[in-house]
């Protein structure tokens, strides 16, 4: 009896990653964005979570890191960073900056983390009480700084990666103040597989890095990821 109203009262945090906009998290709760573009000069930034659940409610929680997985200091906030989403609603949380000591020559990029817990009720409570697993589920989003004037403008840097044949591989160079997300890469009709784990999927400006494969020649192809969230097709001879 004791393990189970211990066991009734764990929550297990799940992290499941960057979301599509149409796909969900906690059966029902979802982001309506896959990035944000907080530009320089901006008060704030708007992310709208949604519940489309019509029974179940769920406590909201917001926070920013500076990178996937830790809750490091950044100088951004979310406000409210805890709120209740009742069924069959949306709300808006604000990404607020609190003070401005980032590159003013390039892109910085921090991650927005939403956390989606289920809200207690009488019936919620009484299932708790029969040892019931609550169970909160996480997703995070990219959010890039831009600073103003940057040369160029994030299209022309998405279609401006430079590739170059290297022993065993490809060399992917990023000469521009834009991070470019890549959803797909593939040389000689060779697809290279992209994957966060591999850390290969994002290349930082003024960056370069190394694809191991064995074809270096031929058509290269690439797919990047927009400001909003769309994909865009570029292709070069190699």
């Amino acid at each position: 009896m004791l393990f189970k109203n211990k066991l009734s009262q764990i929550i297990l945090f799940l992290f499941v990653g960057v979301i599509s906009i149409s796909q969900s998290f906690a059966a029902g709760v979802g982001i309506n964005a896959t990035r944000v573009i907080f530009n320089e000069g901006s008060t704030s930034a708007p992310v709208v979570i949604r519940n489309s659940s019509s029974d179940d409610s769920y406590l909201i929680q917001s926070y920013m890191t500076n990178d996937r997985q830790q809750n490091n200091s950044v100088p951004f906030e979310v406000l409210p960073p805890m709120f209740r989403l009742q069924p069959d609603s949306r709300s808006e949380v604000r990404i607020v900056e609190k003070v401005n000591g980032l590159p003013k020559d390039r892109e910085s990029v921090f991650y927005l983390h939403v956390r989606a817990i289920p809200a207690s009720s009488a019936s919620t409570e009484s299932k708790a009480n029969s040892g019931v697993i609550k169970i909160a589920l996480e997703s995070a989003i990219k959010v890039f700084y831009r600073p103003k004037g940057l040369s160029s403008s994030a299209q022309q840097a998405q279609s401006g990666l430079i590739f170059e044949s290297a022993a065993g591989g490809l060399k992917v160079k990023n000469p521009s103040p834009y991070y470019i997300s890549l959803s797909k890469l593939s040389v000689g009709n060779k697809a290279i597989p992209l994957s966060l784990e591999k850390n290969n999927a994002m290349l930082a400006p003024f960056s370069e890095l190394f694809y191991a494969t064995p074809v270096n020649k031929g058509n290269v192809s690439w797919s990047t990821i927009n400001d909003l969230g769309g994909f865009d097709a570029h292709s070069q001879k190699l």
